[in-house]
């Protein structure tokens, strides 16, 4: 009913009514997330609210969304500008850094060089990241005349494997990164060198698009409402929702990704699917069984978090009530220990502890 702690930073402003995966990435222990003030990555205690660690990083003068935290290491993505001097410009650029999760050591940094007319609002952020690659990306948000950036590194060594001036990174696989070109079709490029693999166009308005999890690609905008899972692998369709327009999706971490959205009478929309089949597991609202889609907030673990007339549980595999009565919210991220949820009007994170989790050392 209460929050264990809050905690407050200069984080990036959020699009839409924020989400805290926008803005935290969310540890065993601790949350990481980006500083506006003193540039860098901070390290809050989950028990105490309290910085932990921060790490600045020179030059670094814009951030967007949130680091990436990646076994024992925190990634992040910054724009940067290294003053000029006398008939010599400013040059803008993009570093990216690997810190120690504990204790905010720096592990390796990389400066990717960017183009002389990059302009402040294309900053970069971290796509994706796993024991082998980190993908980033800097462009502007909605329309823009510069093209994007993209660049793949190796996650162990901070080597850059290749860079694209012409691809908005949306989503990392093992194998494939997956993009927007300039011309506005999907594309999907290998891992190891680069190479284009596959390219389709989707006839897509202003794309929306996110990672509901391994082995599936999220677009909407393809119809007047309508989502597609696509197979990142190859670019082929896996599940087309209709006349339904789901807008996010939050993976369990196990096998199911929950989608919300809107159907096609545009009544609140839920989808549950299995990331391995793309099939559909169970959809709300349910007029069979007198049932209403609640507002989806996340899922973890084979739970869904929703908020209905008050926060609420549902089984991720067959979408059926687990706990109706916990309490006024619904956390927005979820692991094994906390729950967080965001307070607009503080521009604050409020910490939940899981019933009999224990106290971090």
């Amino acid at each position: 009913m209460t929050p264990t702690t809050t905690f407050q930073g200069a984080w990036p402003s959020t699009f839409g009514e924020g989400d805290v995966a926008d803005m935290v990435a969310l540890g065993a222990h601790l949350a990481y997330a980006y500083d506006r003030d003193d540039v860098g990555i901070t390290a809050y205690g989950l028990d105490s609210g309290e910085p932990v660690w921060h790490t600045a990083v020179p030059n670094g003068d814009t951030v967007a969304q949130a680091p990436r935290l990646v076994g024992d290491k925190v990634i992040g993505a910054f724009a940067t500008t290294e003053q000029g001097s006398g008939t010599y410009a400013d040059r803008r650029g993009i570093t990216v850094v690997a810190l120690d999760a504990r204790t905010g050591r720096s592990l390796w940094s990389r400066e990717i060089p960017g183009g002389k007319d990059v302009p402040a609002e294309a900053a970069p952020h971290v796509v994706g990241a796993d024991t082998r690659h980190v993908l980033v990306a800097s462009y502007e948000q909605g329309y823009a005349q510069t093209p994007p950036l993209s660049a793949l590194l190796d996650t162990r060594t901070g080597q850059v494997i290749w860079t694209d001036a012409d691809f908005k990174g949306v989503d990392l696989e093992q194998s494939v990164a997956v993009g927007v070109r300039g011309d506005g079709d999907f594309a999907g490029k290998a891992t190891s060198d680069g190479d284009q693999l596959w390219k389709r166009n989707l006839r897509l308005g202003d794309a929306l698009t996110s990672d509901p999890g391994p082995g599936l690609t999220w677009a909407d905008g393809t119809t007047a409402g309508g989502t597609l899972l696509i197979d990142p692998v190859t670019g082929t369709t896996r599940l087309d929702s209709g006349d339904a327009s789901l807008y996010r999706c939050h993976y369990d971490g196990w096998n199911t990704t929950v989608c919300a959205g809107a159907d096609g009478s545009g009544e609140a929309a839920a989808w549950a699917v299995d990331v391995h089949t793309a099939r559909v597991l169970w959809r709300l609202p349910d007029e069979t069984a007198d049932r209403t889609a609640p507002e989806i907030t996340s899922a973890w673990h084979g739970v869904v978090y929703a908020q209905a007339d008050q926060a609420m549980t549902l089984d991720a595999r067959t979408g059926s009530d687990l706990r109706t009565d916990i309490g006024p919210v619904s956390p927005s991220l979820v692991n094994d220990r906390y729950g967080l949820v965001y307070d607009p009007l503080a521009r604050a994170i409020d910490v939940y502890r899981a019933n009999g989790a224990a106290a971090s050392g």
